[in-house]
């Protein structure tokens, strides 16, 4: 068995930065080190070499007196996590077995299972507390030592529905730890004396796919910040509100705070518009350029559900830096990786544009394929990709990919450049299940084809929506 050194989740979601994300830019999510299984701050030097078994030594514990007798002893010395998976995608009643670590010197440097010790799973709602109560927990097994930890495993079943936090807590018979009380609830990030211990935002999390929902997503090149943004945006979160979409990519992102003021940029400015709704949305933006070397501007993403993770992957470019923005979602579909990206524009650079497309699909295979992430993670891709459907990189993306529009619609062009007259197909939505996993496209649809008012439009793009459901 392999070690599972996953310290963060956000480190989980930056592994695709071996290959395909040379250039790995979190940007919602920060992590430690994830070789790091028991925090750098315990030295080695402070554990005692092995004896005939296992036993607690004194600068581990420390039982006091009270003036009612002996109090429960303090555990002044250790560390414990949730291991593994960082996120898991399930169907209703489908199992995943999780691993947890602890480490209590005197205790678990010593073969087999620490005398005492207690380990449980549990689960709970998304954001929740697990010590508040409201958590279903069963009992963890010993299953091997890890250097200096133990580590325990237990089966997580899939409740009817989700998203759901999982954790594992620890507890010593006849101790307390220090600073943390009887049980010692531990997350992905880990939990040692003096830290804040569980927080709900490094907390394992279950995406449980519902048969049947249907997920709506959509992509807009903004146009940056030209001619009144603040009315287009306010009309394209109009529409976005009533189509109800989950997820939207968007292209030329700007940040201007004398255009745009009380805010970072136009992707959040979407964001704010669209919670007027009456639904939480959050936004993401990774610059890329200066446009016109002074507005910064960028990718970004505009989503319904918490962010658990984000990363950016590097591609290659014939002219401004060109990158994709991903970000990592439980859904009531499953796990959804949501992209946007913006190829390079010039006529001539049809080459390059197949090479970005190599690159946007090895960063979705890291997301899908690599072992050493959870499996069942869907991928979307949303973006001005500035090909026409005849173009190789079109070509190669749709070697794997569903092409929303395509299938949907057949043979009908759906063009989507420019807005005012359309000649060409620019503007795609592709979506990649994951394996043992079909996609069905319900729908998809061209969106702000006509003015908002008068003869003024959203973006010089026409954006592109879909609606889809997983089926296992």
């Amino acid at each position: 068995m392999t070690i599972r050194a996953v310290p963060t989740l956000a480190m989980a979601a930056a592994l695709c930065l071996l290959s395909a994300c040379p250039e790995q830019e979190p940007v919602e999510e920060t992590g430690d080190d994830a070789g790091s299984r028991r925090d750098a701050a315990f030295d080695a030097g402070l554990l005692e070499g092995p004896d005939a078994g296992p036993r607690v030594d004194a600068g581990a514990f420390d039982a006091g007196e009270a003036d009612g007798g002996p109090q429960l002893a303090t555990t002044e010395r250790y560390w414990a996590n949730t291991q593994w998976p960082p996120y898991a995608t399930l169907a209703p009643g489908g199992k995943l077995m999780a691993y947890g670590q602890v480490w209590v010197p005197g205790g678990t440097d010593r073969a087999g299972a620490m005398p005492g010790l207690t380990v449980e799973l549990g689960h709970g709602p998304s954001g929740s507390d697990p010590a508040a109560g409201g958590w279903s927990w069963k009992q963890a097994a010993y299953n091997e030592e890890k250097g200096d930890n133990d580590e325990y495993m237990a089966e997580l079943i899939a409740p009817a529905s989700g998203p759901r936090d999982y954790a594992f807590r620890y507890r010593v018979a006849g101790a307390r730890w220090d600073g943390h009380g009887e049980w010692l609830y531990a997350n992905l990030a880990g939990v040692q004396p003096g830290s804040a211990g569980y927080a709900s935002d490094n907390a394992g999390k279950l995406a449980v796919r519902e048969a049947g929902f249907q997920l709506k997503v959509a992509t807009l090149n903004l146009a940056c910040l030209r001619d009144d943004p603040a009315a287009r945006l306010d009309a394209a979160a109009e529409r976005f509100a009533a189509l109800g979409v989950d997820a939207v990519a968007l292209q030329e992102v700007c940040a201007d705070a004398a255009v745009l003021p009380g805010v970072a940029h136009s992707a959040e400015y979407l964001a704010r518009k669209l919670s007027e709704s009456g639904r939480e949305y959050r936004a993401l933006f990774h610059q890329t350029h200066l446009a016109n070397d002074v507005t910064p501007e960028g990718i970004g993403l505009v989503v319904a559900y918490p962010i658990l993770a984000s990363s950016v992957a590097e591609l290659p470019s014939s002219d401004f830096p060109r990158r994709a923005l991903t970000a990592l979602l439980a859904t009531r579909a499953g796990m959804v990786a949501m992209t946007s990206t913006h190829f390079s524009f010039s006529p001539t650079a049809a080459a390059i544009r197949e090479s970005q497309a190599a690159a946007l699909l090895a960063a979705a295979d890291d997301w899908q394929k690599n072992p050493a992430r959870p499996g069942g993670t869907l991928f979307v891709v949303g973006g001005d990709f500035n090909a026409d459907p005849g173009e190789q990189a079109i070509a190669a993306m749709k070697v794997t990919f569903l092409d929303a529009w395509a299938q949907a619609n057949g043979t009908a062009p759906g063009l989507t450049f420019p807005s005012y007259n359309p000649a060409k197909r620019i503007d795609y939505l592709f979506v990649r299940p994951p394996e043992g996993v079909t996609a069905s496209i319900a729908g998809a649809s061209l969106e702000f084809a006509e003015p908002y008012s008068g003869s003024d439009r959203v973006s010089d793009h026409v954006g592109v929506s879909t609606l889809f459901s997983l089926q296992q």
